[in-house]
């Protein structure tokens, strides 16, 4: 999988930009605040179709003009596949048109198209915070490799809307019951098939995180465990009911999944380093670059922003072994001091300002 071409229009602080990346690793070197995540950003978007970072569409478009556009050239087998994500601003909203290869395309009919495996510092949270990020990496992923996981998760945000506010007018006594058997069976049909796709994905993620993590960590072990809900849904669902009543939402399902990650047998949360628990982060980030290349075919993107700092010298060494051995890597730095003088002779050097972009040598 490779980005050949990526074109921004009015994206945050890159009013134009026309990049021709290498199919190598590809660092990007720059001061805090001059762009280097936004790029990453708009990189994953054209994978996921969405930001991955901000929580509406119109932060993402810049000063200069109430619209946005991101247009790329990306190669898969040898075909090469033109995308574009355009955003314009009506009121406090953006309308967002996708558009594969000239024809419009639904959100969830663009992922597949370009693969990526991004890691930026806020995924920190993978260990740190609450569940609902441990269930974004999973999405992530899925969305990418997972015939219809994308409809499916769309359809499961459709159900819980609808069943929540069935449960509220329930409450309030403005509905009877007679509806609500109808959502419980969507939600135990899609639940299932989200569970399930999320249960499969830990059972292939652990050998290969554990494997990366005992390289980059000295032999350190990493463990991963999904947390679903009930084996029997049908019936959890069906028990919830007083309580869902009672909180006005729905207490069983996929919505409450989460992961647990263990450091030599403790919870990485309570008891990790920051080191340890970035190490952690990579490695489960480095483990879905290799199962979406074994579901696939092809080495997904990988985005790696600032994954070098709060590693020690060996774990910085170990990790960028690990990434530059194959496909395309867009990696980004403060400076260019923790990247061996190898690394960096055979790689691209861009130079990032102010939203431009420049090639060093």
């Amino acid at each position: 999988m490779l980005l050949r071409r990526l074109q921004l229009r009015n994206h945050r602080n890159y009013a134009h930009l026309d990049l021709e990346p290498s199919p190598g690793v590809n660092v990007f070197i720059g001061a805090n605040g001059q762009g280097k995540t936004n790029l990453l950003e708009a990189v994953a978007m054209l994978a996921l179709s969405a930001s991955p970072r901000a929580r509406r569409d119109v932060e993402v478009v810049g000063p200069v003009a109430p619209a946005t556009r991101i247009e790329a050239e990306v190669e898969s087998r040898g075909t090469v596949v033109e995308l574009a994500i355009a955003l314009s601003v009506e009121g406090e909203r953006a309308k967002r048109s996708i558009d594969v290869d000239g024809a419009r395309r639904r959100a969830f009919d663009l992922p597949g198209h370009f693969r990526v495996t991004l890691f930026w510092p806020d995924d920190l949270g993978l260990v740190k915070a609450g569940p609902e990020l441990r269930r974004r990496f999973l999405n992530q992923m899925l969305v990418q490799v997972e015939p219809g996981y994308a409809r499916a998760l769309a359809g499961l945000k459709r159900v819980l809307e609808q069943r929540n506010s069935l449960l509220k007018r329930m409450a309030a006594g403005e509905a009877s019951g007679d509806v609500l058997e109808a959502w419980d069976e969507e939600l135990i049909r899609i639940g299932g098939e989200v569970s399930a796709a999320r249960a499969r994905a830990v059972r292939e993620l652990q050998p290969e995180a554990a494997r990366v993590h005992a390289e980059i960590a000295s032999g350190e072990r990493l463990e991963i465990e999904y947390l679903g809900p009930p084996a029997d849904l049908a019936e959890a669902v069906h028990n919830s009911l007083s309580e869902d009543l009672r909180r006005g939402a729905t207490s069983i399902g996929p919505h409450r999944d989460d992961v647990k990650v263990l450091l030599d047998g403790r919870e990485a949360r309570a008891y990790g380093s920051q080191g340890q628990q970035r190490t952690a982060v990579v490695s489960l980030k480095l483990a879905e670059a290799a199962i979406v290349a074994r579901r696939t075919g092809e080495r997904p993107v990988l985005l790696l922003d600032d994954v070098l700092s709060e590693l020690d010298g060996e774990r910085r060494a170990a990790l960028l072994r690990q990434v530059a051995g194959e496909g395309q890597v867009i990696i980004t730095s403060v400076e260019a001091g923790p990247f061996p003088p190898e690394l960096i002779s055979n790689s691209r050097v861009w130079r990032v300002a102010g939203g431009e972009i420049a090639a060093c040598g």
